[in-house]
């Protein structure tokens, strides 16, 4: 197969090969941090008031085996036994993951905002044995435990590893004057009480992950559920490690001679920030500063000011809502490397006011929940707005029509890709996985177009596209074009029944002032946008719902706006 793209690689990236990535597990990843980098910090939660705990490599595999030991030997749980994980970006996530990969056991990340009936639904798909919950949401478990299989639930707090009297006075106040700390019926211990349980508690911790091997499951990771209920793909050790050292690959070129830091905003139970960003720094020996939550961006503020933050990734909406932040100053940035960003389309108009303001590019990349994170992504070297890059080392992609057949260069099709982080299929959802799975290739349900150097562009879900009269159109096309506009923050573009050309384009728009008018953005459209791709109907909303990852829900933008 012609892969263009390949002009753009390093010799190591042209000659991919995952012998080369050294720990094929995530245990042996542990254990590999732990010497390279040993005392060096590894992971530092900050709350936003600057307060901040910090732990560094070594003491995570010391805590991580402790956690081990006590899963193995005090709960009795055997090999292969899945653990739930809810919680928001803090060290205690960290803790946990790896003590669970050191138990032999497999992970599987849940969404803190989960309704109780999502929850229900994560628990029991996934077999969880055991619930490890951040105590902000720990009054969730209440409604659902007793419908589920989970036998013991762990809480941990954002306040693990802070100094004894900080963490009792900081503790006091989210409890008793925020009040955001519920109670729990649920039985439960602490995470901090589990470890010291371990901690006393003799266990071979090596034997536990004797019998495991790279390909086998670590990591049940659910999708977004955007089109329906959440499917949980069935992740290998190889094929996350694989992802991180793609992404290691393609951004070698940006990495500074000493140890990066790294501003964690991505939720860390997402494919993206869990694979990209916590396991990639286990590799690279990053400093990991997790923000619990960047609602509100202030509580962003603190962590640019006291850490020279040399790599951030974020998604579409946050760095258009940092354009507009009077806070948000150019020297706040004077020290990153690299801006990521994934998840959701990166609107070109966002991406030019973002290198405009604070002079650093925005590098977009694609991918899935199904491939451990990303697929595509824009090289260093020549980063293009509007696309979302090449082929990363060691994937194959193809743009394909219905019957899965290679489109000519330049015509759109499903994007497909095969390579050594796809999943091995959804965990109790053997069509689904036979419909995803073709022959070893992932179809993606996005549609796209491939140019001649390989670079790649998103036109949109296959789900989403409109017909108007006959043609199709694309909502991210059209939200790429009115992005542009000075003046709006968001956008958002569905379908919708219209009795002469079938359906029609309606756009809903968060702007920052009134200079943006319905006027103007017909204007915009009809100077960039054939005549039937121009709204029928804009609308000026205060917000556009999207999910945790930055994509636009179309669905609940309809019934909101259209009814």
């Amino acid at each position: 197969m012609n892969q263009p793209w390949t002009k753009y690689f390093s010799e190591e990236a042209k000659n991919f090969d995952l012998n080369n990535m050294g720990a094929q597990t995530f245990s042996e990843l542990c254990d590999y941090a732990a010497v390279q980098y040993g005392d060096k910090p590894a992971l530092t939660t900050i709350l936003p008031t600057g307060a901040e705990a910090t732990i560094s490599f070594a003491k995570l595999k010391e805590e991580a085996e402790a956690f081990a030991i006590y899963l193995r030997e005090i709960l009795k749980l055997n090999l292969e036994d899945t653990v739930a994980v809810m919680t928001a970006n803090c060290i205690g996530f960290g803790v946990a993951c790896m003590g669970i990969a050191k138990a032999g056991c497999v992970s599987t990340n849940v969404n803190p905002l989960y309704t109780a009936p999502e929850l229900e639904h994560q628990l029991n798909d996934s077999g969880a044995k055991v619930l490890v919950i951040i105590d902000l949401f720990g009054d969730k478990i209440d409604q659902v435990v007793h419908k589920t299989g989970v036998e013991t639930v762990i809480t941990l707090s954002l306040l693990e590893y802070f100094p004894g009297l900080k963490r009792t006075i900081l503790g006091f106040v989210l409890k008793k004057i925020k009040k955001v700390i519920p109670d729990m019926r649920t039985s439960h211990v602490t995470l901090k009480s589990a470890l010291a349980a371990g901690k006393a508690k003799t266990g071979d911790v090596t034997s536990y992950t004797e019998s495991v091997l790279p390909d086998d499951v670590a990591l049940y990771q659910y999708t977004s559920g955007t089109t329906g209920r959440s499917k949980g793909a069935e992740l290998s050790h190889r094929s996350v490690l694989a992802n991180a050292y793609q992404a290691e690959l393609m951004t070698n070129d940006l990495m500074g001679s000493e140890e990066e830091t790294v501003l964690v905003i991505l939720p860390l139970y997402h494919i993206t920030a869990f694979a990209l960003i916590f396991v990639a720094g286990l590799r690279t020996g990053a400093h990991s500063i997790l923000v619990p939550s960047p609602r509100p961006l202030a509580n962003l503020k603190l962590a640019f000011e006291k850490h020279k933050v040399t790599w951030f990734t974020g998604i579409n909406t946050l760095f258009a809502a940092l354009l507009v932040e009077p806070w948000a100053k150019k020297e706040l940035f004077e020290n990153v490397r690299f801006c990521g960003s994934g998840g959701a389309a990166q609107t070109t108009g966002v991406a030019q006011k973002w290198q405009n303001k604070v002079d650093v590019p925005i590098r977009q990349g694609w991918g899935m929940t199904e491939c451990c994170g990303v697929m595509t992504l824009n090289p260093s070297s020549d980063n293009r707005l509007g696309s979302v890059g090449i082929p990363v080392p060691g994937m194959d992609v193809r743009i394909v029509d219905d019957a899965g057949n290679d489109v000519p260069l330049g015509e759109v099709g499903e994007v497909i890709g095969r390579g050594p982080t796809l999943m091995k299929g959804y965990i109790n959802r053997p069509e689904a996985s036979a419909e995803a799975l073709v022959d070893g290739w992932l179809y993606s349900g996005d549609i796209g177009v491939m140019d001649s150097d390989g670079y790649i562009e998103i036109v949109d879900r296959k789900k989403d596209m409109i017909l108007v009269s006959g043609f199709n159109v694309a909502p991210n096309e059209i939200e790429e074009t009115i992005s542009t506009m000075a003046g709006v923050v968001q956008v958002g573009v569905v379908g919708y029944s219209d009795k002469k050309t079938g359906e029609a384009v309606a756009a809903f728009i968060v702007r920052a002032d009134h200079s943006v008018t319905e006027e103007s953005v017909r204007e915009v459209c009809k100077a960039g946008l054939t005549n039937y791709k121009v709204p029928k109907r804009i609308e000026f909303v205060e917000e556009v719902p999207v999910t945790l990852s930055g994509k636009v829900l179309r669905r609940e933008l309809r019934e909101t706006h259209l009814g």
